[in-house]
Order: structure tokens, then C-alpha cells, then sequence
């Protein structure tokens, strides 16, 4: 029973990064929902995996190597958040950035971290130099029939503004295969 609830931790958690990669796509926002699920999906993951580890008694107090790597997996999120919170107080990102990019990286564990921060990089470099390419033909999609969402874009790349939470929701899905790798 336990491995079925563990098997099904990757479609909320997918549902959740697709959530808020494209609300922030669309309005330039993320909602707290989807950092705080994502937070939440990971104690339950964490909590079930727990109880899922065989139990060995033994008369010397040790903490299990499960735990270890949850503890790991917590200050790495802690030190991506402070970085983060570093950014938005200094105007470099908003703060739903700063959140949700926190709760990606505490799935990624200590050494997925480093390959989800490169994929990110490489996918927010590619967008950004595909948007900011774009917007010089900004007048042809004020003018067309578009979407609303798609002139709230452009409009917000002519203020510098990028939507960084889809190559964050690009990168955490690509991840996806080594996060819950049996």
C-alpha cells in the first residue's frame, strides 16, 4: 500500500510544477499554492518513503541514511531560499520566484541540484534571448489577434520583465526521471 502512495507522488508533483510554470506564463504570477504543495508533497514523499524503509533494531542510536538525505535536501532548499530572498530584495527576481524555486530544489537532492541549477541557467538564457529577440516585433503582436496573455508578455518584456517561473517548471520537469528514480 505504501509503494502504490509513493508510485502516485509524481503526478501531483508534476501537476503542481505545471501549475505554476504556466500562471506565471500567463500572469506573471505564482500562486502560493504551488510552492507550499510543492513543500507539503515533499514531507508526505518523505514520511511514506520513511515508512516504507525496512526497520532493523538495534541498541546503538543511529539516524537512518533516509533521514540524512532528507536533512540534506532541506538545507539545500534553505540555502537556495536565502540566495533567493538575496535576488528579491535586491529587484533581480519576485518573490514567487524566490518560493518556487525553493521548493523545486528541495526534490532535487544534493547532487540533482547542481544539474537542475545548469538546465535552469541554460533554459532561462534561452528564453530570455528568444523574448528579448522577439520584442523588437512587439507592434505585430500588440496588433494582431493574439491572446491577452500573449500581450501581457510582451508588454512586460519591453519593462524588462522576464517569466522566470517557466524555464524553472521546464527545468524541475526535466528532472523529473532522476527525482523519482526507483
Amino acid at each position: 500500500m505504501l509503494a502504490l502512495a509513493l508510485s502516485i507522488i509524481p503526478f501531483p508533483f508534476a501537476f503542481l510544477i505545471i501549475l505554476g510554470a504556466l500562471s506565471d506564463l500567463s500572469s506573471f504570477r505564482i500562486p502560493n499554492a504551488v510552492p507550499y504543495g510543492l513543500v507539503v508533497l515533499f514531507a508526505l514523499r518523505s514520511i511514506l518513503g520513511w515508512l516504507n524503509t525496512p526497520f532493523l533494531p538495534s541498541l546503538s542510536f543511529h539516524i537512518p541514511p533516509y533521514w540524512i538525505d532528507v536533512a540534506i535536501s532541506l538545507g539545500i532548499a534553505l540555502v537556495v531560499l536565502i540566495v533567493s530572498i538575496i535576488f528579491w530584495q535586491r529587484g533581480y527576481i519576485g518573490g514567487g520566484y524566490a518560493k518556487y524555486l525553493a521548493a523545486t530544489s528541495l526534490w532535487m537532492g544534493p547532487i540533482g541540484v547542481v544539474q537542475y541549477m545548469v538546465i535552469l541557467s541554460a533554459l532561462a538564457l534561452v528564453m530570455a534571448l528568444i523574448l528579448k529577440l522577439s520584442s523588437r516585433w512587439g507592434f505585430l503582436v500588440h496588433a494582431g489577434r493574439l491572446p491577452a496573455f500573449v500581450k501581457r508578455l510582451f508588454a512586460k518584456i519591453e519593462d524588462n520583465q522576464l517569466p522566470y517561473g517557466f524555464p524553472i517548471g521546464i527545468a524541475a520537469l526535466i528532472m523529473i526521471p532522476q527525482i523519482f528514480k526507483a
